[in-house]
């Protein structure tokens, strides 16, 4: 029923919310008249019918009223393709009860849904690369499921949960708050500004934790990126060699003679040798 008190907080007064949530009747009224029996004539009969408009007292007018405006809030604020489940209804108590069957299921889906979500509500933990508002933020959407399918979990279930599920660097605070305090009439909200007061003492581990967490995220991806990073190279390496072999052809044909007249690097061909003293010509 939580999105009936939010529409009653939005557009609709209380009367109108529990018209939404007991429903609403027509007047009708007793009609006596004289018919016919088995057993004999003239016994009078009384018959049951709905009221003529005219003859509604102010107060089945109001309640009409408050029935007609809940149900154009709930054609308002449902889809398109939800509208067609409803279009028929003639109370708000009706679309109601039809939408909530629809989306939340009989008893029997709701049941399952609760375990999930309390089973999912006991093993959450508190990660130490993460930061206490983003764990909260979690563990909220856990606890505000529970209480749209009708079981809200207490507060002080709530605060014990959080003072479970912290990990070791928040150990100094939560002993000093489970010695010093009722956690039975512990208020959530004092927790939350206590721990995130807490927490700000120490950016410089989360700031650690953050880069530990980028590392985290990085290693899954290491193995693809590093054969993209080889097929990369292998491919840049092949189109260089391509290049160096199609550019100077003239070049690497010189190379090559040259490299059959000797193998010596500075070594003069065989057949001239020039005196360094007196520069004339000498054969071998």
């Amino acid at each position: 029923m939580c999105l009936v008190r939010s529409l009653g907080c939005a557009r609709m007064d209380h009367a109108c919310v529990e018209i939404i949530e007991n429903g609403w009747e027509p007047p009708t009224k007793e009609i006596k008249g004289r018919g016919k029996e088995v057993e004999g004539e003239g016994q009078s009969t009384t018959k049951v019918v709905i009221k003529p408009n005219t003859e509604w007292t102010d107060e089945e007018n109001d309640m009409s009223a408050y029935n007609q405006k809940g149900l154009n809030s709930i054609f308002t604020a449902v889809s398109a393709e939800n509208i067609e489940f409803i279009c028929h209804c003639k109370t708000s108590k009706e679309a109601w009860d039809i939408l909530e069957i629809t989306h939340e299921g009989n008893a029997t889906v709701r049941e399952s849904k609760l375990q999930q979500l309390m089973t999912k509500f006991e093993n959450m933990k508190m990660l130490e690369i993460v930061n206490f508002a983003e764990f909260y933020a979690r563990l909220s959407v856990v606890v505000n499921a529970c209480s749209n399918l009708g079981d809200a979990i207490p507060e002080h279930r709530i605060v014990k949960k959080i003072l479970r599920s912290l990990p070791m660097m928040y150990h100094a605070k939560k002993t000093a708050i489970e010695e010093c305090k009722n956690l039975n009439n512990y208020k959530l909200t004092e927790l939350i500004g206590s721990l995130t007061t807490y927490e700000m003492e120490f950016p410089e581990i989360k700031i650690s934790k953050g880069i530990a967490l980028n590392t985290v995220k990085e290693d899954g991806s290491d193995s693809m990126s590093k054969d993209k990073m080889d097929y990369a190279l292998l491919t840049k390496q092949f189109r260089k060699f391509l290049k160096s072999k199609n550019s100077r052809p003239g070049e690497q044909r010189g190379n090559s003679s040259s490299s059959t007249r000797g193998s010596r690097p500075h070594e003069f061909p065989k057949d001239i040798y020039l005196n360094a003293e007196n520069g004339n010509k000498v054969a071998p």
